[in-house]
């Protein structure tokens, strides 16, 4: 892959990020505040809030690694859709260390 295609992989991944993003907001957020559930899932098990959104990300990485055993029976949807749940969860831990102060 030359650093053509490299840039626009880059970019076409950031927009299915900003899109998926933008769609489960309706589905996750509440009334006014985006990482709600993050607090809430926090809460219910007794761990910080960091805590709850590493958890969630461990779901995606782990099916993920599976996937990993054996690349070439998924195809690049599949791996796309899974990748794109582990970006999106960093990109909401990031929201989420701002939120709580981390500077």
């Amino acid at each position: 892959m030359n650093n053509q295609e490299f840039m626009l992989e880059v970019e076409n991944s950031c927009n299915r990020s900003k899109k998926t993003l933008l769609r489960k907001q309706d589905e996750y957020a509440g009334e006014t505040d985006r990482l709600e559930q993050f607090y809430r899932v926090a809460m219910a098990q007794g761990v910080n809030s960091c805590e709850a959104v590493v958890g969630m990300m461990a779901k995606h990485f782990t099916s993920i690694a599976d996937m990993a055993k054996d690349p070439f029976s998924f195809n690049i949807k599949k791996w796309r859709e899974k990748t794109g749940d582990l970006r999106n969860y960093t990109i909401l831990l990031e929201a989420l260390l701002i939120d709580i102060g981390i500077d």
